[in-house]
């Protein structure tokens, strides 16, 4: 499985922006779309990825129907809501579709940065042999020892 990604589908660009520069060190592993067509397709090149999707009014009732459905066909992704102040009232709605994160402003992206870099830390490397899977899974995997 490839490295998870990040993948951001907004129409303005802002929070790609505002996470460019929370994850400078990550920043070739972040992908933009502008809609949820192309977002459900790089899922689907990338399904341990984790997504921000920006929420309006006008895409509020997709969003709830497509991140249920994500998290279904692709249980090691994660998707978080970047919504604007007068959504404020769907955020319930929002968490319980399964977003785990819900940002109001890019000020709070450096907080869902970590969750980001924590999200890629601990995605699942199907690719190893079982040993090594198991080893590399273990809280103290750079310590383990590894076989000969």
């Amino acid at each position: 499985m490839a490295k998870p990604r990040l993948i951001i589908c907004e129409t303005t660009g802002r929070w790609a922006v505002a996470f460019r520069r929370a994850l400078a060190d990550q920043s070739e592993h972040i992908e933009e779309t502008r809609g949820l067509a192309g977002c459900a397709r790089q899922l689907g090149r990338n399904p341990g990825s984790i997504v921000a999707i920006e929420v309006t009014a006008v895409n509020l009732d997709a969003v709830l129907v497509a991140v249920p459905d994500w998290l279904n066909r692709f249980p090691h992704c994660r998707c978080m809501a970047l919504v604007e102040p007068e959504l404020d009232a769907a955020e319930a709605l929002l968490r319980e579709a399964g977003a785990v994160a819900v940002l109001r402003a890019t000020r709070e992206v450096p907080t869902a940065a970590r969750l980001v870099e924590q999200h890629s830390a601990t995605a699942p490397t199907p690719d190893l042999p079982l040993e090594q899977a198991i080893l590399s899974s273990l809280p103290w995997a750079n310590w383990a020892a590894r076989p000969a």
